[in-house]
């Protein structure tokens, strides 16, 4: 199954357009098995399916919330033989995202935000983000839900992210662009792309909207 979320370029499941587009960059090591300080995308998927969660900002509430929900299935996904890998777009807020734990699998710097620019990942503007934050009824909800979430607005506010799912090999199976901030795919929809059993990932969906983030006025 493929989800697609952007109003920009979405990889048809099946196709090379993701892999091709990010195989040559390379990312900067924070955890991960290799030795080299820097590594070719195209590795994480030359040997084994990928999943590639490209985070907005370490110090985003609600996203370290996302991350703390994916990695519900991260255990699962690594007994299938799935690597999983977290992708920042800077260095800021690193130390205290590692600290709080909110993250279980590896994780990778993309300076400069080549990812970003070879897949046209979006940056909301600025008054576009004060509409979410003040008129969006999930935001809302979701301050409600987080609030005992620790969190600071230092860093990108307004950069959106995305979720990937590749075949060994680099085909896609998900291609999930975020809407607004905070918006990650569920559980059951990445395991779906897999192949892999949904049966205790439903069990544990939450009933309501997913989380957004409301730190989008940060500069």
């Amino acid at each position: 199954m493929l989800v697609t979320r952007s109003t920009d370029m979405g990889a048809e499941k099946g196709t090379r357009v993701v892999a091709d587009a990010i195989g040559a960059l390379e990312v900067e090591k924070v955890v991960g098995p290799t030795d080299h300080a820097n590594v070719p995308l195209s590795s994480f998927w030359s040997e084994q399916p990928v999943l590639i969660h490209v985070l907005r900002r370490f110090g985003c509430q609600l996203c370290r919330g996302g991350a703390v929900e994916m990695g519900k299935i991260i255990p699962q996904l690594e007994a299938s033989g799935v690597r999983v890998i977290g992708v920042g777009i800077e260095k800021i807020g690193l130390e205290d995202f590692q600290k709080g734990g909110f993250w279980k699998g590896e994780l990778y710097i993309d300076n400069g935000k080549k990812i970003h620019k070879a897949l046209n990942i979006q940056k909301v503007g600025l008054l576009g983000s004060i509409r979410m934050l003040f008129s969006n009824k999930e935001v809302k909800n979701a301050i409600k839900k987080t609030k005992d979430t620790p969190g600071d607005f230092k860093g990108d506010g307004r950069q959106l992210g995305g979720t990937f799912v590749l075949a060994k090999g680099g085909e896609t199976l998900l291609d999930f662009r975020q809407a607004h901030f905070g918006d990650h795919p569920t559980n059951v929809a990445i395991l779906e792309a897999l192949g892999l059993d949904t049966t205790a990932a439903k069990e544990a969906t939450p009933v309501g909207p997913p989380p957004v983030c409301t730190d989008s006025v940060a500069a």
